[in-house]
């Protein structure tokens, strides 16, 4: 059984593939799985250890260049349909990003039937359009029944994150995420308030992001504070999770999923440029559920007061938020997703 995947872009579009494929291979030995991605996203660098082939097919957003966007997504299209005449997948499944149109609207051309994935409570206009042209779509969240009609499974989260041992650690660790593009308002906001920190038995472990690495690294003196661990990126990620206690990270759908089957509370900041807000929405899902707090862009100036405030743990509220995530969590997502697109491709 031969499975494509598209998948690009982005660490939040990326993951959840490479989750479902390690899934659909372990199933058995007959199935061939492969990727279409896009040529500047992280699939390159994130596919390169796995058994997967990847396609990579131009596309670009039309928000970066409206002039050439057209143009090159044409050229795209023709890519998509051309790869996908000569491989004649069973299926293919879409998790979004900027070649997700080229390949559902080729299979939708050459009926090979469609499953698209959907990892945010409200559904990105791609999504919605493409869902017509969809034999199934498969949902992160109950809330987004509401916005589009599918079936809830949980968004896949890989094995070595979900069946992670904790390290205990004698100090606090404070796990900061910004994403594999970076959080530039919080990055500025935790290494002005360095200082804050000071004698407070915390550990800060931040994923800076490799566009602000070097401006903020590269330009300062980090010396002074030994309890403080920048990086730029992490693609073993499930290494600062086990140590971690709280995790503060912008509120996508991918981060959310990883950080909920960790069962870490959470501090999430949405971030205010989001197509249609949709990571307020997540984030207010989470809080809801009693197992984060929502902190807007605009009161990061709070943010450590509120990462103080949790860790003294008064009336157990960090173990309560411990629970509430893991309540959230759907640990057999890749699981029931799989069952899915198998019984598509057999149907």
């Amino acid at each position: 059984m031969k499975i494509a995947i598209s998948a690009g872009g982005t660490g939040g579009h990326i993951y959840p593939g490479i989750a479902l494929a390690r899934e659909l291979a372990g199933r058995g030995e007959d199935r061939e799985i492969f990727f279409i991605g896009s040529k500047n996203g992280l699939e390159g660098r994130l596919l390169k250890d796995q058994n997967f082939k990847l396609y990579q097919v131009p596309s670009r957003s039309f928000s970066a260049n409206f002039l050439t966007a057209p143009f090159v997504n044409i050229v795209g299209l023709v890519m998509a349909f051309l790869l996908l005449l000569r491989e004649r997948p069973a299926v293919l499944v879409s998790f979004g990003g900027y070649t997700s149109f080229a390949a559902v609207v080729s299979a939708w051309l050459l009926k090979v039937p469609v499953v698209i994935h959907e990892q945010n409570i409200l559904p990105g206009k791609t999504n919605r359009f493409l869902s017509r042209f969809a034999g199934a779509v498969a949902l992160s969240f109950e809330p987004s029944l509401k916005y589009l009609k599918g079936m809830v499974t949980g968004n896949p989260v890989r094995k070595e994150i979900r069946g992670l041992k904790k390290v205990p650690s004698k100090k606090w660790v404070v796990l900061i995420l910004g994403g594999s593009q970076g959080a530039l308002s919080i990055n500025r906001e935790l290494i002005c308030s360095l200082d804050l920190f000071r004698d407070k038995n915390i550990e800060i472990v931040h994923l800076i992001g490799k566009r602000d690495y070097a401006a903020f690294y590269g330009s300062r003196d980090f010396s002074a504070y030994p309890f403080y661990q920048p990086v730029p990126y992490m693609y073993n990620i499930e290494e600062a999770y086990k140590r971690a206690h709280l995790v503060v990270s912008r509120a996508g759908a991918t981060a959310i999923a990883e950080i909920l089957s960790v069962s870490l509370p959470s501090i999430l900041v949405p971030f205010p440029y989001a197509a249609e807000g949709h990571q307020d929405l997540n984030a207010e899902y989470v809080e809801r559920a009693g197992a984060g707090i929502k902190l807007p862009d605009s009161r990061l100036i709070e943010l450590p007061d509120i990462i103080f405030e949790l860790l003294e743990n008064k009336e157990g509220r960090l173990d309560k938020m411990s629970r509430a995530a893991a309540f959230l969590a759907k640990p057999d997502a890749a699981a029931k997703l799989a069952d899915i697109v198998e019984g598509l491709a057999k149907a």
